[in-house]
């Protein structure tokens, strides 16, 4: 388990799946996502198992839970390898009642530190729908870089792209 001022970070387990159902409950936490809105208790296991756990284990990286220090729950941050592009994306999602609370900011520039100081990667990116103007405007505090437009052919939304580099992060 991590910790910054406000948050404890820690990587997920089974036992998580209704705060996944609870937070994917909200079409409006979903909807720039592309991810089902509805999602079983059994969903979210598969999801914690597949996407969570044996990415950690794999990659030393993935979504991690995110809680307040007295133990309510938030949502979650972290980032994702995508062995294809060889890009490790940093993604974050939290209940609609948190918005604006700077959690995805915080949480999200520790996620940058553990990248690059940690696993040492020279570049995070993370990536929006055009739409998404909170999670852009998380993107821009945290100093990251825009990059232009991208489309995904196997999406049919387009997608604004920032990054960042270990040598920008240093600076």
């Amino acid at each position: 388990m991590f910790e910054t001022d406000r948050l404890f970070i820690r990587p997920a387990r089974i036992e998580d799946a209704q705060y996944l159902v609870d937070l994917n409950s909200d079409p409006e936490v979903t909807r720039y996502t592309g991810d089902a809105s509805q999602i079983t208790v059994l969903d979210a296991q598969n999801i914690i198992r597949e996407r969570m756990i044996t990415h950690f284990e794999k990659y030393k990286m993935g979504r991690f839970m995110i809680f307040l220090k007295d133990g309510t729950y938030l949502g979650w941050c972290g980032l994702k390898f995508f062995p294809e592009t060889n890009e490790v994306d940093l993604g974050y999602r939290f209940f609609r009642k948190d918005w604006g609370k700077g959690y995805a900011t915080e949480s999200s520039k520790f996620m940058l530190h553990y990248g690059f100081e940690t696993l040492n990667l020279k570049r995070i990116i993370a990536k929006a729908m055009p739409e998404n103007v909170n999670s852009i405007k998380v993107m821009q505090k945290l100093s990251m870089t825009f990059r232009g437009y991208v489309h995904d052919p196997t999406d049919p939304h387009p997608f604004v792209l920032f990054d960042m580099t270990q040598s920008e992060y240093r600076k």
